[in-house]
């Protein structure tokens, strides 16, 4: 099953790259073909691709900054803007920018509010709204920006007689043109990692369950995150009522399973005394189809949850034993060849009581739980939880030894 699904998602890939391969193809070929006027193209080579590089930047910061400005105008405050390898974070003292390379966001962005606690129903209809507003405001933003260089460049061409401001003018042009093309394609793209502007904000408009779960789960990355978690709990009761309907509709969707996860880590960190009943239920659901769960290795994403679910398992004396055998199948079939699956691997070795990694757990330079880890390992949030479970571990280790 787990051949299948990368297969899958291998083929998905490859179809992706040819669509990207043959429409850009098809816009060079277009170019190409055209007989332009020499004084449009008298550039050098290397001059062309620097205002390309540099049309391509502003292309994104103006597209992820169209997102952070719609945010801002309907009401919700920004935490952090992400260009590419420049990051605008807020924090206690402001704006600040830092020079911060990333694989995730190297050819891209992400634009990231500033959650605060929802109070009530209206709050959060009025929240979905603005949200689902920030999503489409991007591409929106990219296309405005596409026609305003247009119109200008094409005013240049048609008017001025300096040949090398119609060459920049050109190149301009057309590299914008190729780099809108491609930001709207990759805005309908949907996977583990991220979700696409043009499906998230559907979602956004249309689903009271994806806009709750991704406010509440975005909460870690508030600048008060502890405060907003804290005071959360109208968001925690509209989820767990929609996890139940999601539960009769046997919906077992991984962004689902993540907010199982969610609940899950409050549990065992202590966050709240007693885990929602469906929460429970949804984990006898899936330890009852066990070809479903088995489906969770099969992705990053779907390990970390697999991982907490032993975790929890563990914690239950009926389901303990299992656990522990579950998890040495796992270890057999899993290779620590990831940053993400090394750590999980250590953290369960040492929680079921294999070795001891106390002092790589404490290393919050180690904790690595997402897929989208080089984003979030810039928030602090995101840490507390697992250094609180690994703080937990080893005081339960250590009574154990003593015990011995």
């Amino acid at each position: 099953m787990m051949k299948k699904q990368m297969i899958k998602k291998f083929a998905i890939l490859v179809v992706y790259m040819l669509i990207g391969a043959i429409s850009g193809g098809a816009i060079a070929y277009g170019f190409s073909s055209i007989k332009f006027p020499a004084e449009w193209v008298a550039l050098p080579f290397y001059i062309n691709i620097i205002i390309a590089l540099f049309i391509y930047f502003f292309a994104v910061a103006f597209h992820e900054f169209g997102h952070a400005y719609s945010f801002t105008k309907n009401g919700v405050k920004m935490r952090a803007v992400i260009v590419m390898f420049l990051h605008f974070m807020k924090g206690k003292d402001g704006w600040k920018v830092s020079f911060r390379p990333n694989k995730l966001t190297a050819i891209g962005g992400v634009a990231i509010p500033d959650i605060r606690a929802i109070k009530d129903k209206l709050h959060l209809e009025q929240t979905q709204q603005a949200y689902a507003k920030a999503i489409l405001a991007g591409p929106i933003s990219s296309i405005i920006l596409w026609a305003g260089v247009t119109l200008l460049a094409t005013i240049i061409l048609s008017t001025s007689s300096n040949e090398v401001l119609q060459s920049i003018a050109f190149t301009m042009m057309v590299s914008l043109t190729i780099i809108t093309f491609f930001l709207l394609g990759t805005s309908f793209l949907k996977n583990d990692v991220a979700v696409g502007d043009f499906p998230a904000y559907k979602l956004a408009k249309n689903d009271r369950f994806f806009v709750a779960m991704q406010l509440y789960q975005s909460a870690l990355f508030s600048s008060e995150h502890e405060r907003v978690r804290a005071e959360n709990n109208y968001l925690r009761g509209v989820l767990v009522e929609e996890l139940e309907k999601k539960l009769q509709e046997k919906n077992y969707h991984i962004y689902t399973l993540a907010l199982v996860d969610h609940f899950i880590i409050e549990y065992l960190t202590g966050r709240y005394e007693e885990m929602p009943k469906v929460v429970a239920d949804y984990v006898d659901s899936l330890l009852l189809e066990e070809e479903r769960f088995a489906q969770l290795k099969s992705s990053d994403l779907g390990l970390t949850i697999y991982f907490h679910i032993l975790r929890y398992m563990y914690t239950k004396e009926e389901t303990k034993q299992k656990a522990l055998t579950l998890y040495k199948e796992l270890k057999e079939q899993l290779k620590p060849n990831t940053p993400m699956r090394k750590y999980l691997l250590k953290q369960a070795d040492h929680a079921f009581g294999f070795a001891d990694h106390s002092e790589f757990l404490q290393n919050k330079d180690n904790i690595c739980i997402s897929p989208a880890h080089d984003i979030w390992k810039n928030f602090e949030g995101y840490f507390v939880d697992e250094l609180k479970l690994n703080q937990l571990e080893v005081k339960e280790n250590i009574a154990e030894k003593n015990n011995l």
